[in-house]
């Protein structure tokens, strides 16, 4: 039904005549009225305008919508707003922080690959220096035994005598005391032994039994000395004390022990080897 306003005017209708309701037929229902005046009212019709319309919401509308209230729309769409940029904020903040994690791993694992790159190098350049030391010694070893060769070639000792490395060594069958071995040294250009070193060691120890060697003390509780006062290092071999009041060194069975200087013993005399050349030019004056 379309919206329209109504006017009402007021009618007046009069009661009929008692002849009029006498002609009427018997078997119409007849329904008397009281003699009273009725009022009617007029009624027009005027269609309201479009913007009264839109005004005036319809009586459905007003039974079916609840009331609305702008300003809780307005806070509802605000908060889901708010919400919605927490949320991407809190988003993009664990994507920044996975970001930074997984680039700060991507850098420490490029910095592990140099440093097995590097270290792999390293390996790769220590085994090669290995080779070419084992190489160095191999050859230092063959120069060594060659200039041996050579130099035993070039020297020569008197007869009855061994030549050991440029030195020569004669082990006496004559006994006698300590001092008398000095002397018989010192007469042939040579003097009684000294140990310089371990080769040297090794190569008496297969030779020498209870001979006399270079080595003696002045006192009770000295240290033992060389011929040439030099220091006897007691980690190189020791010497054993075998009575207090010994002085003088005995080799023997690759060690030293002390005895009495005036004991009769054989004994051993050094003296480095002469040269050919030198020898050659000595009988050529």
């Amino acid at each position: 039904m379309s919206e329209q306003s109504v006017t009402y005017k007021d009618l007046r209708f009069h009661s009929p005549a008692e002849q009029k309701r006498k002609q009427r037929p018997k078997h119409t229902r007849i329904i008397e009225t009281s003699e009273q005046e009725i009022t009617y009212s007029d009624l027009k019709f005027h269609t309201p305008s479009k913007q009264q319309r839109q005004q005036r919401p319809t009586t459905a509308e007003r039974k079916d919508s609840p009331p609305s209230s702008p300003w809780l729309l307005s806070m509802i769409l605000g908060l889901l707003c708010l919400a919605l940029l927490v949320t991407a904020g809190v988003l993009g903040a664990k994507f920044l922080q996975a970001s930074l994690q997984v680039r700060r791993q991507k850098e420490e694992l490029i910095e592990k690959q140099a440093i097995l790159k590097n270290f792999t190098q390293l390996e790769e350049t220590l085994k090669n220096c290995t080779q070419q030391r084992d190489v160095l010694q191999a050859n230092n070893t063959e120069l060594s035994k060659a200039v041996k060769r050579e130099g035993d070639k070039c020297s020569s000792c008197p007869e009855g005598w061994i030549q050991y490395r440029g030195t020569c060594y004669h082990f006496t069958h004559e006994r006698s005391s300590w001092q008398k071995s000095r002397e018989y040294c010192s007469s042939q250009g040579s003097r009684l032994l000294r140990i310089e070193n371990k080769e040297e060691l090794g190569f008496i120890k297969s030779h020498a039994s209870f001979h006399w060697i270079g080595l003696s003390r002045t006192a009770i509780g000295h240290g033992w000395v060389w011929q040439d006062d030099t220091a006897h290092p007691t980690d190189f071999f020791p010497v054993k004390i075998q009575e207090p009041g010994e002085k003088c060194a005995l080799f023997k069975a690759g060690e030293a022990f002390s005895h009495n200087c005036t004991g009769q013993y054989r004994y051993i005399c050094e003296k480095r080897a002469t040269r050919q050349k030198t020898t050659e030019l000595a009988q050529g004056r």
